[in-house]
């Protein structure tokens, strides 16, 4: 048998207090990942919105780096 796990990131416009689709596609990611680091089963918050981003991505995720200075 094979393990298998699944992450899955949903955010809602009552959950985050915000209803444009970047805010709410962040929220999303943001619970996911918190997710798999904790390994808890978890619903977006509004602090799962306000995750800095550079260049559209999180702050610290490959393609963010600033040129000559690293994300």
């Amino acid at each position: 048998m094979l393990p298998l796990s699944v992450s899955l990131g949903a955010a809602t416009p009552a959950a985050v207090a915000g209803r444009d689709l970047p805010t709410l596609m962040r929220a999303a990611d943001a619970a996911m990942y918190e997710g798999k680091h904790t390994g808890d089963i978890l619903r977006a918050r509004p602090d799962h919105a306000r995750v800095p981003s550079v260049n559209g991505r999180r702050a610290g995720r490959p393609g963010t780096a600033v040129r000559g200075r690293a994300a």
